[in-house]
């Protein structure tokens, strides 16, 4: 009867053996070919007008003396009078906003130097109402004290149902898209593997003219037109190729 004599080195041998066989196989022996999805990736867009309904104004309240706390004191009272006058007509206090209270020193420069000739206070204060209330604000505004009306600034109160359906728009693009790119190799657009909604416009529209309060007889006068805005939304999306 044969007689068999193991050694440590041999052990190690043959499993180094094993190992060495193991690693060296190709990945393809273990694992089935594996091919990635193919996909399209499109853009798609939809856009529509819509007229502003809604504004915001800014007035200005001014006042110089010759001390501060009477600059001061002269435009507080101005510019409370035209929040108190607007009010009547906005209704909604959050609408009206008093902001860039200011004072400061005023100079008067000439050739033999600099003179001053008092201090001017400045407070501006910004009415949010509907477009076809803003020729009644700006008359209200100057008949109680402003002294000035920087610009005028349009919105949309509607957009945010308008850009629900936007999207939905676009979605409907993306996929006209793809069908039409898909059909020359015969395929079509299958499950929705990615969807991003991008950036949207959503213009304001801003008259940056200035008038001062001789200007009050004009915008009585004045015809409001808010003209038209473009919002639009665009989407990137991805589907599976069904070939």
């Amino acid at each position: 009867m044969k007689k068999f004599y193991s050694s440590p080195l041999l052990a190690l041998a043959v499993v180094a053996a094993v190992l060495l066989g193991a690693w060296l196989l190709p990945v393809g022996a273990a694992s089935t070919d594996s091919q990635e999805t193919p996909t399209i990736s499109v853009n798609g867009i939809a856009k529509v007008e819509v007229v502003p309904d809604m504004a915001v104004v800014s007035f200005v309240v001014e006042a110089t003396q010759q001390t501060a706390s009477l600059a001061m004191a002269e435009v507080t009272k101005g510019a409370n009078a035209v929040v108190e006058a607007v009010k009547g007509i906005v209704k909604d206090e959050k609408n009206i906003k008093t902001s860039n209270v200011s004072v400061y020193p005023w100079y008067d420069y000439t050739e033999k130097g600099t003179e001053l000739l008092g201090y001017r206070a400045v407070v501006q204060i910004s009415v949010k109402s509907s477009v076809e209330d803003l020729p009644s604000i700006i008359d209200e505004a100057f008949t109680a004290g402003a002294t000035g009306m920087s610009g005028i600034a349009y919105e949309y109160s509607k957009t945010a149902s308008v850009m629900d359906q936007l999207i939905k728009d676009a979605m409907a693009d993306a996929r006209h898209k793809a069908e039409v790119a898909l059909s020359a190799e015969h395929a079509t657009p299958g499950k929705l593997a990615s969807v991003q909604v991008l950036e949207s416009s959503t213009p304001i529209w801003r008259s940056e003219a200035s008038y001062s309060k001789d200007a009050q007889t004009m915008a009585q006068d004045i015809n409001i037109m808010p003209g038209v805005q473009e919002v639009s939304v665009s989407v990137s999306v991805s589907y599976v190729i069904n070939q």
